[in-house]
């Protein structure tokens, strides 16, 4: 979990703020290349974009806005497994990992608080990871949702 803090220069959205479906594909594509750029840097390979775990993480991004909560277990107590079960029918990725940020005023600056965070670092830097998704969402509490689902399928 990561909220921003005084001198990341974020602090929280309006809760009114919207994006369009082109906005927001825009945004998710931001949070994908975050961890892309910063594997890159470091000699690894890419992630690759995953439509399940896109949707997934657009899922979580939504209800957290849309219920209110920041965490990584919603209201019906599901976890990152079981969101990403939901779009993943045929239990392709068994090894799973979730950023999610609030607050933050673009998919950038949540890029940079997650790297100063060793626990989201490590989730971006896993080199285990071979696919990602993206997903945001604007609303509730703290305006603006972001999370990354990362991923890896069974051999």
């Amino acid at each position: 979990m990561l909220l921003p803090g005084a001198a990341d220069g974020g602090g929280k959205a309006r809760a009114g703020v919207t994006a369009s479906a082109s906005g927001r594909a825009a945004i998710e594509r931001g949070i994908r290349d975050c961890a892309n750029r910063n594997r890159a840097a470091r000699g690894l390979d890419p992630l690759l974009p995953s439509r399940p775990l896109a949707r997934a993480a657009r899922l979580h991004a939504r209800n957290m806005a849309r219920l209110g909560f920041f965490d990584h277990t919603d209201p019906q107590g599901r976890g990152v497994g079981e969101r990403v079960a939901i779009f993943d029918r045929g239990h392709r990725y068994t090894y799973l990992g979730e950023n999610i940020a609030a607050g933050y005023r673009s998919a950038a600056s949540a890029c940079e608080g997650w790297m100063s965070s060793a626990g989201h670092r490590r989730n971006i830097l896993d080199s285990s990871f071979t696919n990602i998704g993206g997903g945001f969402a604007s609303g509730g509490p703290y305006g603006r949702y972001y999370v990354q689902v990362f991923g890896a399928p069974s051999p």
